[in-house]
């Protein structure tokens, strides 16, 4: 085992400075960001809870049980939140074979609305290239993409 990994111990510095904590707060800041780029435009009346579900299917059709289950939440207000996308026409709802739950979809307005975001987070990372620097910034993204790849379930391989 690492020595690193032994020089890890409970501390009150070890609280404020931890990774997740760390992971966390940046995302939530990310996040805050995005929402404040949101505001002024197209999307400004999305919710918080409404652009988690969007962001939660990544391009690909989800079930609401799944999208629940993802977020952390309850299928009921899972179901709220991709029914009021789906009012707004930017998500769809298709049955499956088992006629008991629905896959959820992109509409060509929520792909739009897609790349509408991918540009607000192209400006948010780019403050994060002037914050650390750019080789800092491959660096971090290199290592997270490694984690992230390395804990994928295998039903994402």
């Amino acid at each position: 085992m690492s020595t690193m990994v032994n020089k890890l111990q409970p501390s009150f510095e070890y609280l404020e400075t931890n990774l997740m904590r760390l992971v966390l707060e940046m995302a939530e800041k990310m996040q805050q960001e995005s929402i404040a780029l949101n505001s002024s435009g197209k999307y400004a009346h999305a919710t918080p809870a409404q652009i988690r579900v969007f962001d939660s299917l990544r391009g690909e059709p989800r079930t609401i049980s799944s999208l629940a289950e993802k977020l952390g939440i309850s299928r009921q207000a899972t179901h709220k939140t991709v029914h009021q996308l789906v009012d707004a026409g930017l998500l769809k709802l298709e049955k499956l074979a088992n006629n008991r739950d629905l896959n959820v979809l992109f509409t060509d307005e929520g792909k739009q609305a897609r790349l509408y975001g991918a540009k607000n987070l192209i400006k948010i990372e780019e403050q994060v290239i002037k914050d650390l620097g750019e080789a800092d910034y491959q660096t971090l993204k290199k290592i997270l993409l490694k984690h992230h790849n390395f804990h994928k379930p295998s039903t994402e391989n």
